[in-house]
């Protein structure tokens, strides 16, 4: 199979000497016939300069969609298969076969997802997630009880920030929704929307990974500001993709009792996150409208993650 290795960037000086090498290491020792293309998102640093002294990648100026500019360059592409990574993760030499290999011997898969360290490799950052409603909000984590057990063994995964997809189901999805912007569970929408297809995400420990994390997020956004776009994000989730009237039921109940927990623990970032997703409510009636119809129900995929 084709792969093309697609490097989202935005002001990463400092960061693509760190990381970039390791990926073209990789793209190099792969069996597959691999290309590595750059996203440039508009710098305004030396990105661009720096990114030309590399003669084995492409670089593709983009408009500044943020995540959404995988949607684009996918588009674009002729190779089979897209591992999309952000700009800062460095790759282990070995770490695009296993990613691959999955496709090449399962029929029904849409994506796969490495293992992931932090920068230094010292602690598990993630890699297998779960996905869930409870109490009548969407979560999804890699932190589940039982996760130590699980970290080194090949499964299904609810969804993954970065990894690879087969191009041809990411954008008969569309990509990765916009309306979340700038960002936080445009993944878990895509890989959730997947699994309503019938295609799956698969977890593969020995393809790793070294990320550093969402530093630049949090330090834009501020913990207050991160707080406010993650309860609007779950919010616009769940009115978008949830079908299933119990967990309805359920979310409508206890949406003033999180209300007012929110209030008591002094978030006020998160009420105004809710009422910002309220605001985008005729944008997921649009999304709800052409939303396939599916066989499987939102309780069976989650339950898939409950074992």
């Amino acid at each position: 199979m084709t792969v093309n290795i697609i490097v989202l960037n935005y002001n990463g000086e400092n960061i693509i000497p760190k990381c970039l090498p390791s990926i073209i290491e990789a793209a190099r020792v792969s069996r597959h016939e691999v290309t590595v293309t750059v996203v440039d998102n508009e710098s305004t640093d030396l990105s661009v300069e720096i990114l030309k002294k590399y003669d084995d990648i492409k670089i593709l100026p983009l408009k500044n969609r943020i995540l959404c500019s995988f949607n684009d360059a996918v588009r674009m592409q002729d190779e089979d298969i897209a591992i999309l990574l952000n700009n800062d993760i460095r790759v282990d030499n070995v770490f695009i076969d296993p990613l691959v290999d999955v496709f090449e011997h399962q029929d029904d898969v849409f994506m796969t997802a490495p293992k992931c360290f932090d920068f230094d490799g010292v602690e598990l950052e993630g890699g297998r997630s779960k996905g869930f409603v409870k109490l009548g909000w969407f979560g999804a984590m890699a932190r589940y009880d039982g996760w130590e057990k699980e970290v080194d063994k090949f499964g299904i995964t609810f969804q993954s920030g970065f990894g690879a997809v087969r191009k041809d189901r990411f954008l008969e999805l569309g990509g990765y929704d916009d309306m979340y912007l700038p960002g936080r569970l445009e993944d878990s929408d895509i890989g959730f929307r997947a699994w309503k297809r019938g295609w799956a995400s698969y977890y593969c420990p020995d393809s790793v990974v070294y990320h550093m994390g969402g530093e630049s997020f949090n330090k834009k956004f501020g913990k207050k500001g991160v707080s406010a776009i993650d309860s609007r994000n779950s919010s616009l989730f769940f009115w978008k993709n949830i079908s299933d009237p119990g967990l309805w039921v359920s979310h409508v109940l206890f949406l003033p009792l999180r209300i007012l927990w929110w209030l008591t623990r002094g978030d006020i970032a998160a009420v105004k996150g809710f009422f910002q997703a309220l605001k985008k409510v005729p944008e997921v009636v649009e999304r709800r409208k052409v939303l396939p119809a599916s066989d499987i129900t939102d309780k069976e995929i989650f339950d898939k993650f409950r074992r």
